[in-house]
């Protein structure tokens, strides 16, 4: 703190200002904060869409043959009830699939015209990912199964698109033969 001593009272703040704050994000610059807030605004009217277009693409994905779906308010997850009660109906925007085999799930995934390859989650559009070949590639057989990615899963991080959009896109993928 001897350097800081010059700035009197202040010298705490300073110190933080110029070492942690400037490192860690703690001092915004006005563009940042601006963007934040302009975020932070429309945040539940983000989450109300995305968490109903996931709801809604694992309902329609549901139906097409070859594929199996994980989301908390499909009744056909052991966890719908639980969603149900703990988060009023909002499963929020990720959801798994299986494809059947690591080859189809890369073939899926390199058909999908609207969908982007990323590993980020929570984005205005909708992403997808090859998780035991990305994010899990260093974990072992049994962290994989227990975090419940196997081979031919997919993860889906659903975006703010129009829902038809989606489906479409998803189901042309699923009902693909493949190239």
């Amino acid at each position: 703190m001897k350097e800081y001593k010059k700035y009197g009272k202040f010298a705490y703040l300073v110190k933080l200002r110029n070492g942690i704050w400037r490192n860690m994000g703690g001092c915004l610059a006005p563009m940042n904060a601006y963007l934040n807030i302009i975020g932070m605004e429309t945040l539940g009217l983000r989450m109300e869409r995305v968490c109903n277009n996931a709801f809604r693409l694992a309902q329609a994905l549901e139906k097409l043959e070859g594929v199996s779906v994980n989301y908390p308010l499909l009744e056909s997850s052991p966890y719908h009830e639980l969603a149900e009660k703990q988060l009023s109906g909002k499963g929020g925007a990720i959801l798994t699939i299986r494809a059947g085999s690591k080859e189809r799930a890369y073939k899926l995934i390199n058909h999908l015209k609207y969908v982007k390859i990323a590993t980020n989650i929570g984005a205005v559009r909708t992403l997808v990912i090859h998780p035991a070949s990305t994010i899990y590639i260093h974990s072992t057989p049994e962290a994989m199964a227990e975090a419940g990615v196997y081979d031919d899963t997919i993860r889906i991080s659903v975006g703010i698109e129009d829902i038809k959009d989606l489906i479409q896109d998803f189901t042309e993928a699923v009902e693909s033969p493949g190239e």
